[in-house]
């Protein structure tokens, strides 16, 4: 048998975990199943997340060993209010990657989550121009929030082979499986939260995600926010193509208020989870964005 892997995405509610397997013509989905810890997980930037140890060790150890048995490495997505995403530019190479990391983090001192010293932090370059000067996607976090996830992983005999963000997540579960082109939008729209990140070329140039009431009217006004930012930046924006992962559930006429938004076509996505073979080991769960970002942290390990 092949091994099994084992995505886990973490909200103030729970614990969203999706197990898949290589297999052919398609990947199968083992399962997916949900964890409750209402009370548990209090989102921070700054400080630990995870009020109750015991019940969350407890959770995921009782998560993992129904999808997977003994099978010990996962891959966690965090919420993205437990740390932040950058999108910046250099003015030329860095020598090295330690060289990167403290460049960066003086870059963003002012917008860190905490003291530089505090915290933990990576980065990808997604562009390299002839002048030298390189774009980046930066994630940071305060090692206190990262090391208590990883020593609670530890705890609950498991191993974080890779951790990442929900919005991340949610577009690295879309990007490979759907034809989405060179150059587009995508929304998130979920129960209280809301993503917008537009990418050109395969490159992710904006991403700004926030908290939002669940109701037509805020998420409105925030898109509304969100495009006199990006569009003074990113002019193309305003052309390119628009997709959406919308959470079931919504309101009917979310299609109506998209394109109201963006004064557009608006194309919302299929999750697609009967494109894996095993389809109906679902666990009752819908394709919310939290089943969809639990999956997309699995693939990253296959």
């Amino acid at each position: 048998m092949s091994r099994i892997f084992i995505g886990v995405d973490i909200q103030p509610a729970g614990l969203y975990l999706a197990a898949l397997q290589h297999n052919r013509p398609s990947n199968r989905l083992v399962g997916l199943r949900f964890e409750s810890l209402e009370g548990v997980i209090e989102l921070s930037s700054q400080k630990p997340n995870i009020r109750d140890a015991r019940r969350f060790v407890e959770g995921l150890r009782r998560g993992v060993d129904a999808l997977a048995g003994s099978e010990e490495r996962i891959a966690l997505s965090l919420p993205d209010r437990a740390g932040k995403i950058y999108l910046t530019e250099v003015d030329a190479p860095f020598k090295s990657k330690a060289e990167g990391i403290e460049i960066l983090k003086w870059r963003l001192k002012a917008n860190l989550p905490v003291a530089p010293a505090e915290v933990h932090l990576d980065y990808q370059v997604i562009e390299k121009k002839e002048d030298g000067h390189q774009r980046c996607i930066v994630a940071a976090i305060a090692r206190s929030v990262l090391e208590q996830y990883e020593d609670l992983v530890n705890e609950a005999d498991r191993h974080a082979l890779q951790v990442d963000f929900h919005s991340l997540n949610l577009y690295n579960y879309y990007r490979p499986r759907l034809n989405l082109g060179d150059e587009f939008i995508l929304v998130g729209l979920e129960n209280g939260l809301l993503s917008i990140q537009y990418v050109l070329d395969g490159n992710l140039c904006y991403q700004r995600v926030r908290e939002i009431k669940p109701d037509p009217q805020s998420a409105f006004r925030e898109i509304n926010r969100t495009l006199v930012d990006a569009y003074g930046t990113f002019p193309a924006m305003k052309r390119c193509a628009i997709f959406a992962h919308v959470d079931p559930g919504l309101v009917d006429d979310v299609d109506k208020l998209l394109v109201a938004a963006f004064e557009r076509e608006v194309k919302c996505l299929d999750p697609s989870l009967r494109r894996f073979s095993g389809e109906g080991k679902t666990g009752g769960l819908e394709p919310v964005g939290s089943v969809i970002a639990a999956l997309g942290a699995a693939e990253r390990m296959m």
